[in-house]
């Protein structure tokens, strides 16, 4: 298998050297081919999603699908523009120059997906790799193994097979790929296991994305439309069984509001997967029995305010209000990942900024207040990969911002035209002509007063401010 993996990324790299990704045409093909497999084998990526995680149609339209299918559409309706030279403004030495940008693949990139949304974290990063004239190789996540079979079973009856091959495995073949030299390594997963890829693709001084999570805070101000935040919070944290990396993984409230917290909360929960969700069909389950027991262990020595029931054999953990939280307690300490909201009190919004100032830095904000001033100084005193005030991952379905973290929650962006920019490298091009000699002598030796100060009258012109 081993030697297997290093055929394959040698074979794709094989294909990338003879120019295949690099015509538009090519490109444009590529992404249509994709948008067909997903339309056409609907059934069979609900299916497989269903099987991993528990999701059922309207949560893998909603999550999964719709996301790459808008992703693709907006790609080619763009492209034509985004691979254009991008002409800049010249300077005295350039005048008669043409200086533009262009944009050029970086190369073979590896994508390794995550487990939570096995389709989206692998598809959508592909369709920036691809748009940008790469060859990528996939890793999709081995936890989620339907849908990483399925993806390497369907991928190569609609792409390129050389260019865009799948591997799948656990441990052993991602660190063989991590041993390869690849252009770019496009990571979505938990902060360890972005160390170690981090520290793989030092050796060949390789890029790296890393889209990691971290505990995102919700801040809950004493002037705002409780019953609204609650929904809002509950849906946020609950969707997926609390698996998504920018779900809120804690309140801060006055102590003053959070029994009503509890109260609406539970309400919402109620509203939304009845009183026994176990048995609701819009209610996700816990991905493997590790898992399972990794969130159960975060219970103890906590206050349940709310749920907690829990049944190993089906992976139900039911959606659960810790309140009365030790900021120190291991719950605090580790991104949950799971249905589990603690509610820690703080004194207003000037203790919560401290409080979220003083660990890493979170994927996500979540402010919710009717005061605007207050929104606009948690975003300005504070620090996160992104930021949706009164709601919660909306900053993330919007392919025009920058989705990403910063600090331990990683780094790079993507989505939309940023998605391109990533797997792209920007190419600085400068096209003279080989006349006008005189005048580019004032910069060859030997060296003379009057030189010196052409060149300099020169270059100061192309500094003026406007």
């Amino acid at each position: 298998m081993m030697e297997q993996i290093k055929l394959t990324v040698a074979s794709a790299r094989a294909a990338y050297n003879l120019g295949k990704t690099r015509p538009l045409e090519f490109r444009v093909q590529q992404l249509k081919a994709l948008e067909k497999m997903l339309t056409e084998k609907k059934d069979l990526v609900m299916e497989a999603l269903q099987k991993d995680l528990h999701k059922n149609s309207f949560e893998v339209e909603i999550y999964e699908i719709v996301g790459i299918l808008n992703e693709i559409t907006m790609t080619l309706n763009n492209l034509p523009q985004w691979t254009a030279p991008q002409y800049v403004s010249k300077g005295m030495t350039t005048l008669m120059d043409t200086v533009y940008i262009h944009r050029e693949p970086l190369g073979v990139v590896l994508i390794i997906g995550a487990w939570n949304y096995p389709l989206v974290l692998v598809l959508q990063p592909l369709v920036g790799a691809i748009a940008a004239g790469n060859a990528a190789v996939l890793k999709p996540s081995e936890i989620s193994g339907n849908t990483a079979q399925l993806l390497a079973d369907l991928l190569p009856q609609y792409l390129d097979k050389e260019l865009y091959p799948v591997i799948n495995g656990a441990e052993k073949e991602a660190t063989e790929l991590l041993s390869i030299q690849f252009d770019h390594i496009f990571f979505t997963g938990s902060p360890a296991i972005g160390r170690v890829v981090m520290e793989a693709a030092a050796k060949h001084l390789t890029p790296v994305t890393l889209e990691l999570g971290g505990k995102s805070p919700c801040y809950v101000d004493t002037d705002c439309n409780l019953d609204v935040a609650c929904r809002r919070i509950a849906w946020g944290r609950y969707t997926n069984c609390g698996q998504t990396c920018i779900a809120p993984d804690y309140i801060l409230c006055d102590k003053s509001i959070q029994d009503e917290l509890v109260k609406k909360m539970s309400s919402a929960i109620t509203e939304f997967y009845g009183s026994d969700p176990q048995k609701s069909p819009d209610y996700g389950r816990i991905v493997n029995q590790r898992h399972f027991r990794r969130i159960m262990s975060l219970l103890e020595g906590v206050n349940v305010a709310y749920g907690g029931e829990n049944d190993e054999g089906d992976l139900y953990i039911a959606p659960t209000i810790v309140t009365d939280v030790d900021p120190d307690s291991r719950i605090m300490q580790e991104e949950i990942f799971g249905p589990l909201l603690p509610i820690v009190t703080v004194s207003g919004v000037d203790e919560a900024i401290a409080f979220i100032n003083k660990r890493e830095k979170p994927l996500a904000l979540y402010p919710f207040s009717h005061n605007q001033k207050l929104i606009k100084r948690m975003i300005a005193e504070t620090s996160s990969g992104g930021v949706t005030a009164n709601d919660c991952f909306i900053h993330y379905t919007l392919h025009t911002l920058p989705f990403g973290g910063i600090g331990k929650s990683g780094f790079g962006a993507y989505h939309g035209k940023f998605s391109f920019e990533t797997f792209s490298h920007r190419r600085a091009c400068v096209l003279k002509s080989l006349g006008m000699e005189k005048v580019n002598s004032v910069r060859y030796a030997p060296a003379s007063d009057s030189k010196q100060k052409w060149i300099l009258w020169l270059l100061k012109k192309s500094g003026k401010r406007c």
